[in-house]
């Protein structure tokens, strides 16, 4: 009895032994399309040049090498200098590919996935010289790729924390890490990204300081009907602060920036939202915020907007200098754009508010075009009889004052000069005033206690500014000539 035991369990772990190697050896083939799926997709992207790619499979693992140039028009306007060669920026990095069905079980993680991957960053040798002075012994980044059996994955990324100083030059710096999870669906269409960095302190002798704290990113999106990414992105920093003592000094600090963005489909258009909130900002001692910018694009055609992109890729993978990317962009416009503008398209800016030591900014205004077809581009009147817009928008005139009295200081003053300060403040004073006075005559501005305001509305050719009809350029009967 005992004997037919041991005989059945021998055979049943054979059994588990032979079924885990075919597994695997079956996991490495699908692994492999896998791989070979989302390389596609890196290499489709605008912003790389592949310029090796090979994978070689074993039966429980596999490896894939890659190495990767960034597209130098993406930084050639930049960086390029005449006689001089253009800069090339390179890194090789190497998957570690573990096959499924259970590529975790040395870490005793039982959770089935085709495949375990593991990145590995190759740096051309000085930039890995580079690098060491931060992070010493330490992997500059690190990467997981757990790849379910439907092509599902999620990333888990990080980058370490260090601290550097350099004695002589009094350089210091203090950077707490950053982790990143990315959650993509197998076919590209579905991207969650949660990424948070603690924050970096920086020191120069003699130059300033500087500290970012508490920045996250929040990016939920999925592929519309159109091909357009729709969802939510929003980014938020804690604070910032910025001081330097070189040439201009400047001190700002900064508290709770933040941005959400929307994108919706709303059957074949797309509409979109950003909304950018600042809590407070210091310059220089002066308070400013809280601020508020809230922008829409509503009504925009999806299946134009993905077709502009894609051809926009392709652009982005040419080797074009600035006449001809000028030319292309035009020709793309005047080719793919149209169903854009045939479309009724709306652009706002629904608030725009900035508290100020004087007082506070407000500006709305928004634009857009309505029964628009091709044959008005030749037509600016009936062009123009299409565009539907208003505006309002109201400053302290405190404000005014003392950015005239600013810019006549930066013209006229400075530590050499013997311009007498005080004369030149009411220089300036006396100069904001009579153009405010002659904007007011002219109905250009209105002038409202302490605030200088102004409204404007564009409707079926028909302008009106501050509560009166202005006749546009056509509109104005031409003047005799006097004999």
């Amino acid at each position: 009895m005992k004997r037919k035991v041991v005989i059945a369990a021998s055979l049943s772990l054979a059994t588990l032994a032979a079924a885990y190697v075919g597994g695997s050896y079956y996991a490495g083939q699908a692994v492999e399309k896998t791989m070979q799926k989302q390389h596609d997709w890196l290499a489709n992207l605008p912003y790389f040049i592949v310029k090796n790619h090979k994978y070689q499979r074993g039966w429980f693992s596999s490896t894939e090498t890659t190495t990767l140039q960034v597209r130098p028009e993406l930084y050639r306007f930049l960086l390029e200098k005449e006689g001089q060669p253009l800069q090339t920026f390179e890194v090789t990095y190497t998957n570690h590919i573990k096959h499924g069905p259970l590529p975790l079980l040395s870490q005793f993680n039982f959770i089935p996935y085709k495949a375990a991957v593991n990145t590995e960053f190759v740096f051309a040798a000085d930039t890995q010289k580079f690098l060491a002075k931060f992070f010493g012994e330490q992997q500059p980044i690190n990467i997981e790729n757990r790849i379910s059996f439907n092509d599902d994955g999620v990333v888990h990324l990080s980058v370490p924390s260090f601290e550097y100083e350099e004695a002589l030059s009094g350089i210091k710096a203090n950077w707490k890490g950053l982790n990143a999870t990315l959650d993509y669906g197998g076919d590209f269409n579905r991207v969650t990204l949660i990424a948070t960095a603690p924050g970096i302190t920086g020191e120069a002798k003699s130059k300033g300081q500087f500290s970012l704290a508490d920045f996250s990113l929040n990016m939920q999106q999925v592929r519309g009907k159109s091909g357009i990414m729709l969802g939510s992105t929003s980014a938020k920093i804690g604070k910032l602060d910025l001081n330097l003592i070189e040439g201009t000094p400047l001190k700002l600090q900064l508290e709770n920036l933040s941005y959400v963005g929307d994108i919706k489909e709303a059957g074949e258009f797309i509409n979109g939202s950003a909304k950018i909130d600042l809590a407070k900002l210091i310059l220089d001692g002066q308070p400013y915020g809280p601020a508020v910018l809230i922008a829409e694009a509503n009504h925009l055609h999806g299946a134009t907007l993905a077709k502009i992109g894609d051809e926009l890729t392709k652009l982005q993978k040419q080797n074009l200098d600035r006449e001809q990317l000028t030319a292309a962009l035009t020709t793309l416009a005047k080719t793919h754009g149209l169903p854009l503008l045939q479309n009724d398209p709306q652009l706002a800016i629904k608030k725009l508010e900035v508290k100020l030591p004087d007082g506070a900014i407000h500006f709305t205004g928004e634009v857009g075009l309505k029964g628009f077809v091709a044959s008005d581009l030749d037509k600016p009147v009936e062009l123009v009889n299409k565009i539907v817009a208003k505006a309002d928008f109201a400053v302290p005139r405190k404000v005014v004052e003392t950015l005239a009295l600013w810019q006549a200081r930066n013209v006229f003053g400075g530590p050499d000069t013997q311009v007498n300060m005080a004369d030149l403040d009411f220089l300036a004073g006396q100069f904001v005033e009579g153009q405010i006075n002659k904007l007011a005559e002219q109905n250009l501005i209105r002038v409202e206690g302490k605030l200088l305001a102004t409204t404007a509305s564009l409707t079926k050719g028909t302008f009106i500014l501050n509560g009166i009809k202005v006749p546009l350029p056509w509109e104005t009967p031409a003047v005799a000539e006097k004999k």
